[in-house]
């Protein structure tokens, strides 16, 4: 409410002070003319004629005869010059023109410091939010560093891994490779020992003369008759497949010839189990 006052009394009190030193600086040239001393005068003397007057020769421009000699005019002499006044005190100011300019001060005291104050948490505020901001950035930054730390242990363990078991299959296959190689070995060793005992020969000359047995002798079958059969056998010898190689015959034999390998099904077993061969390479020389 008091505020609200003063603000209404600012216009009249202004008014009332500018209108205030209008009166004190006119009053101030007011004395300040009367002291000053008049301007000095000049003491001259003259005649004052109508136009009317004048001769005709002065009227039509000619030249008027030199007057008479003027005497010299005394001058008066010059006043004593006044005392100058006292200076007047100058006026005392108003209590309320200094109260309302303190309350001003303080008013726009008081406003630069809240806004110096607006300032500061403003700034303390930019502060925080660029800290929270750097704090995400640093924890964003960190965790995006452990997950490619993770996923490069990932794909490391991954790969260990898949070496790993590269490894195994390697080892599996080189054991297994190293154990066909050591059978092979031991039917090579096992063939030549039935080989030197005479087994597989004896086999051998068993299934020509199955074979022989059963075969229909062609009459385009000759002397000398020599065919290479390929016979596929199951595990009981049965016959799965026959094949006729290099023959010295015509159709007419070869087709014989396998007719009879078919009807020796199922071939005789050998003596010894380790000289069955599923797949046989017969030469076939039937007797004459």
């Amino acid at each position: 409410m008091g505020r609200a006052a003063s603000g209404n009394l600012r216009p009249w009190i202004g008014s009332a002070i500018v209108h205030g030193l209008v009166v004190v600086a006119l009053a101030a040239a007011a004395i300040q003319w009367r002291t000053d001393p008049p301007p000095p005068q000049l003491a001259l003397e003259g005649n004052v004629v109508r136009y009317e007057d004048l001769p005709s020769s002065v009227k039509a421009g000619k030249a008027m005869r030199e007057p008479t000699a003027v005497p010299p005019v005394k001058q008066a002499p010059a006043p004593a010059p006044k005392p100058e006044p006292e200076p007047r005190p100058e006026p005392k100011p108003d209590p309320a023109v200094l109260e309302q300019k303190a309350q001003q001060q303080a008013q726009a005291k008081a406003e630069a410091q809240a806004k110096a104050k607006a300032q500061a948490q403003a700034q303390a505020k930019a502060e925080a939010t660029a800290a929270l901001a750097a704090t995400k950035r640093a924890e964003a930054d960190e965790k995006r560093k452990q997950e490619e730390t993770r996923k490069q242990e990932a794909a490391a363990a991954k790969q260990q891994q898949a070496e790993q078991e590269t490894a195994a299959r390697a080892a599996r296959l080189k054991a297994a490779q190293q154990a066909e190689l050591r059978r092979a070995l031991d039917d090579e060793e096992a063939g030549e020992a039935l080989a030197r005992s005479g087994v597989v020969d004896e086999y051998r000359t068993l299934l020509i003369q199955t074979i022989e047995r059963n075969w229909n002798r062609p009459p385009s079958a000759r002397a000398g008759l020599e065919c290479t059969l390929y016979v596929t056998q199951a595990t009981g010898g049965t016959v799965l497949d026959v094949k006729i190689g290099d023959c010295n015959g015509d159709q007419a034999v070869r087709e014989s010839v396998a007719n009879a390998v078919y009807r020796s099904s199922p071939l005789p077993a050998p003596r010894d189990a380790r000289a069955f061969e599923r797949r046989l390479v017969i030469v076939f020389k039937p007797t004459e």
